[in-house]
């Protein structure tokens, strides 16, 4: 289909195209509708592994201890530091069903059709190609902004920015850990083998959708009833028209338009803070502890923090 300039009275009363700027001001403004009411939403739960990709935070434990009766068992022959895995798949993606009204052929507003010198209604195939389809572009851009309302980002606060909700204050989507080097001494062998410390918790915000914020919108013309060129509520019947449609469009597009978010390494827009996996990278540090006959050695966790893998919030079109 094609971007079309749909008509408008100017001051004069006198029939226009609309500037490319008002049309992008109705972009916007779509936007703004849509981050009242999304049609893609983000939900977190912990009782079971939802439908986003799951995450890994990977972490060393503690060697089992060895004992012996007359000598400390070797290094060599102590058990290693070993990777503790633990699984966050707490995200789950929702498509809302939405059914939009029908295109009956003069739905929409009108156009100049210079090829056959008439005015007709824009079909929806035009209305995707100049306004949803443009929307969803902004909707989903790596750079958050009021025209971002009702997506999703990651950071590391459990306490709301301006402009924002967190979805859930109370469970992080990700959780970054560690060996805690200081939980672990030659006294205190057999240690515990896993005693993690908590790095840095990830969580799910929300866009919110404000004020409208934009430019005053120019009224496009639709066919009234009687066949006749109209302003009449055209701006709150076409609002709800636009609701409707990119909801639609967002949650069930056939043209590649809906939203899809995901949580990996690659591949669309990322949003907010990535969420990094580190892992102490030592081989171990070998302690001995001998208590009478009983000559105890264990190797604990060591070395620097190393990032093992990052993983992003990604939103895209598909």
């Amino acid at each position: 289909m094609t971007v079309r300039s749909p008509l408008k009275y100017d001051d004069a009363n006198t029939l226009q195209e609309m500037s490319s700027d008002e049309v992008t001001a109705w972009v916007n403004h779509i936007c703004y509708l849509y981050g009242g009411n999304p049609s893609v939403t983000l939900t977190v739960d912990t009782g079971s592994a939802q439908n986003l990709q799951a995450m890994s935070d990977t972490r060393l434990k503690a060697g089992a201890a060895s004992t012996n009766s007359s000598a400390f068992v070797a290094e060599g022959t102590t058990a290693e530091p070993a990777t503790v895995t633990v699984t966050y798949d707490r995200v789950a993606q929702t498509y809302a069903s939405v059914s939009p009204t029908v295109d009956t052929g003069t739905t929409w507003p009108v156009y100049f059709d210079s090829s056959t010198d008439s005015i007709q209604a824009m079909p929806l195939g035009d209305i995707k190609d100049t306004f949803l389809h443009p929307a969803i572009d902004k909707l989903i851009t790596a750079s958050e902004s009021a025209t971002t309302a009702g997506t999703y980002t990651i950071t590391s606060s459990s306490t709301a920015a301006t402009n924002y909700t967190v979805v859930d204050a109370s469970n992080p989507v990700f959780t970054d850990t560690r060996a805690d080097t200081s939980a672990y001494t030659a006294g205190g062998i057999p240690e515990t083998l896993d005693q993690p410390t908590t790095v840095t918790n990830y969580y799910l915000h929300r866009r919110n959708q404000g004020s409208d914020g934009f430019s005053s919108l120019a009224t496009p013309l639709i066919i009234s009833d009687d066949l006749e060129l109209t302003v009449q509520t055209t701006e709150t019947i076409i609002e709800g028209l636009f609701l409707e449609w990119i909801r639609e469009t967002a949650s069930e597009s056939a043209d590649g338009y809906q939203i899809v978010y995901s949580m990996a390494t690659s591949g669309g827009n990322t949003r907010g803070t990535a969420m990094v996996d580190t892992k102490l990278n030592g081989a171990g540090n070998y302690q001995t502890r001998q208590v009478s006959d009983d000559y105890r050695s264990q190797e604990f966790p060591n070395g620097s923090p190393a990032t093992i893998t990052t993983y992003n919030l990604r939103i895209t079109k598909a």
